[in-house]
C-alpha cells in the first residue's frame, strides 16, 4: 500500500522539483546577458526608440515663433525579464484514489470418475440366471480467482504567480527604466 499511494505522491513532489528549475532556467537563459566566456553581464536589455512631446526649454512667450512643445527622439532600455511572463507552474492539488476489488475465483478443475461392473451367470435346474451390475461415481469441483485494482490519480497544476522575491527584483528593475533624450536628438518644432 505505501508504494500503490506514495509513488503518485512522490512523482507529484519531482514534478514540482521540475517545475522550478524550468523557471530558474527560464530566468538564467533569457533574463541574463553573458559574454563570450559565459560571465554574467547583467540583466537582458530591449532598447525601445520612440519619440516624444515636450516643452521647449527655449519657449519665450514674447516671441509668437517660439514654439512652447518640440518632439525629442527617446531611447528607452528595459530589462527583458520585466515585460516577459516568467513560467511559475506549481503542483496545486494531488488526489489519490485507490480502489481494489478482490474476487476469488481461481479456476480448478478436478474430476474422478470410478467405474466397476461384474457379470455373473450361471444355470440351475434348467434356469439359467444371468445376472450382471456396475458402479459408476463422478466428482467434478471447480474453484477459480480473479485479483483486480483500479488506480485514479488526478493532479492539478497551475500558475503559482510570482514569488515574493522575483517580484521585489522585477520592482527593482522596473524603477531602473528610464527615458533618455538621443544626444543627436532632431527636435521638431510644432
Amino acid at each position: 500500500m505505501g508504494d500503490l499511494i506514495g509513488a503518485p505522491i512522490k512523482a507529484a513532489c519531482d514534478a514540482q522539483v521540475m517545475l522550478a528549475h524550468s523557471t530558474a532556467s527560464f530566468i538564467d537563459t533569457v533574463g541574463i546577458e553573458r559574454d563570450k566566456d559565459g560571465k554574467t553581464i547583467g540583466p537582458r536589455q530591449v532598447k525601445f526608440e520612440y519619440k516624444r512631446m515636450a516643452e521647449n526649454p527655449a519657449y519665450d512667450p514674447s516671441v509668437p515663433s517660439s514654439p512652447r512643445f518640440i518632439q525629442q527622439d527617446v531611447e528607452i532600455n528595459v530589462p527583458l525579464l520585466a515585460i516577459v511572463p516568467i513560467p511559475n507552474l506549481g503542483v496545486d492539488t494531488l488526489d489519490v484514489t485507490f480502489d481494489m476489488e478482490v474476487k476469488s475465483a481461481a479456476t480448478d478443475k478436478s474430476s474422478l470418475e470410478i467405474q466397476a461392473g461384474a457379470k455373473v451367470s450361471g444355470s440351475f435346474w434348467g434356469v439359467s440366471v444371468e445376472v450382471s451390475g456396475s458402479v459408476t461415481s463422478k466428482s467434478e469441483n471447480t474453484r477459480s480467482s480473479d485479483n483486480s485494482a483500479r488506480y485514479h490519480v488526478q493532479v492539478h497544476a497551475k500558475d503559482k504567480g510570482t514569488p515574493e522575491g522575483l517580484s521585489r527584483v522585477l520592482d527593482m528593475l522596473h524603477q531602473s527604466i528610464v527615458p533618455t533624450v538621443k544626444e543627436r536628438s532632431t527636435a521638431s518644432v510644432l
